[in-house]
């Protein structure tokens, strides 16, 4: 008999080849074989959907709506709203008490054990299937009312576990961005965003899995509750990298336009994501830059809280040539700029961006600083207060050991850049 990883392939594969009535069959399989099968209630609904048969479709999404939240699958819950709005507007009128429970503050965000998504290897039991003398009409009809049907479901806890992001709004504010929130279906094999795209939204997988990679090369498999393509969107340059669903999977698509009108609207928005998305940045940062090699996982935590967010903007001058240097700045997102005066003018000496380090050698030398740092590009950088980075160079030989290599490898492009100028100290 087929395991449920066998008959989600071959559902798969009739929906490809336009047969809807057999992917119906397989659907049907799949929740008389776990009523809890969110996901294959979900399939159901854009399968009639897809064969006109909307008042069905909506009793579906708004079942699953109801009983994903109630679960504590709240993104499951936004994808069956999301698509009961798109049959009915007037679905909207549903946002507000989903948000008062899902939204910071609510007594019903808590620690949670929920019932997990059926397991791929399980055996679906012959007195699952569909008979094969069944019409489409009553395929159709059968799946209508089994993915309408709360039988063979339990009764939920009162805890739900929180969003990603979306339980740090508070519950006006999570409504209003869910209400220009989209989502988005793909199937296997359908890319997302393709390298070198503008980067004018960010996303949140909802259900399913996806692969990231540059150049060909993957870099990671992301699944549910991952927020991607935040990077992007924050400094408004290129994706860097592609993103394509290894399954059928849904995002929920935060675009720049809709945001900027929710956060218009609530500027509290506005200050949540820009809090989260530096969050994640700084740790992705603690992750993978090369200065943090020298420290473990609760040591780089620890470090990464004395960084202190400074946000850029275009011309503004953060270090300059002849005064003391104020600490260690590591660009976050952005870019700068750096010159050095000579007797010709200023002189460009580097273009900095995303996890670049300046500011370091002025102070591991005690010299002034050798050349005006200016932001180019609106950002945010971290400094590292020069009395830590200084006792940190002192006790942590790796650091001293760092920082010096880049010392040696920027004196020499300064002799390149500079010929006729003789070096003082460091860069800067």
């Amino acid at each position: 008999m087929p395991t449920r990883r066998d008959l989600a392939e071959q559902i798969e594969s009739a929906l490809l080849a336009h047969a809807p009535i057999d992917a119906l069959r397989g659907l049907v399989s799949m929740v008389r074989s776990a009523p809890h099968d969110f996901d294959s209630r979900l399939g159901i609904a854009d399968t009639l959907t897809a064969l006109g048969r909307l008042p069905q479709a909506a009793q579906v999404f708004a079942l699953v709506l109801a009983e994903s939240s109630a679960a504590g699958h709240p993104l499951t819950a936004i994808v069956a709203l999301k698509a009961l709005e798109s049959l009915d507007p007037a679905a909207r009128a549903l946002l507000p008490n989903f948000a008062s429970r899902y939204a910071a503050g609510s007594d019903a965000l808590g620690r949670a054990v929920r019932l997990g998504r059926p397991d791929a290897s399980m055996v679906v039991p012959s007195e699952a299937w569909v008979p094969n003398a069944w019409s489409d009409d009553e395929v159709c009809d059968a799946a209508a009312a089994l993915g309408a049907s709360r039988e063979g479901l339990p009764v939920w806890p009162e805890i739900v576990p929180a969003m990603p992001l979306l339980s740090e709004l508070p519950p006006e504010a999570l409504a209003n961005i869910l209400a220009v929130v989209k989502r988005r279906s793909l199937a296997a094999g359908e890319a997302v965003v393709h390298e070198g795209d503008p980067g004018d939204s960010f996303f949140l997988l909802a259900r399913g899995r996806v692969r990231v990679a540059r150049n060909g090369e993957a870099l990671a498999l992301l699944e549910e509750g991952t927020i991607f393509g935040e990077m992007a969107l924050l400094s408004a340059s290129p994706r860097a990298a592609t993103v394509t669903a290894t399954e059928p999977s849904d995002v929920l698509v935060f675009g720049r336009d809709a945001l900027t009108v929710a956060a218009q609207d609530l500027p509290v928005i506005a200050a949540t994501l820009e809090r989260f998305m530096r969050q994640r940045l700084v740790r992705r940062l603690l992750d993978t830059h090369p200065m943090f090699e020298p420290f473990d996982a609760g040591q780089r935590l620890q470090l990464g809280s004395r960084f202190e967010p400074v946000a850029i903007v275009p011309g503004q001058v953060l270090l300059r040539e002849g005064e003391p240097g104020s600490g260690l700045h590591v660009v976050l997102h952005g870019a700068v700029s750096v010159t050095r005066a000579t007797p010709h003018g200023a002189a460009s000496m580097a273009d900095l961006g995303p996890g670049d380090v300046f500011g370091e050698i002025s102070m591991i030398e005690s010299v002034p600083v050798t050349a005006t740092v200016t932001a180019t590009e609106g950002g945010m950088v971290l400094v590292l207060p020069r009395g830590v980075f200084l006792r940190l160079v002192e006790g942590v030989p790796g650091w001293r050991r760092y920082f010096e290599e880049i010392a040696d490898d920027r004196r020499m492009d300064q002799r390149l850049a500079l010929p006729l100028v003789p070096a003082v100290g460091g860069w800067y």
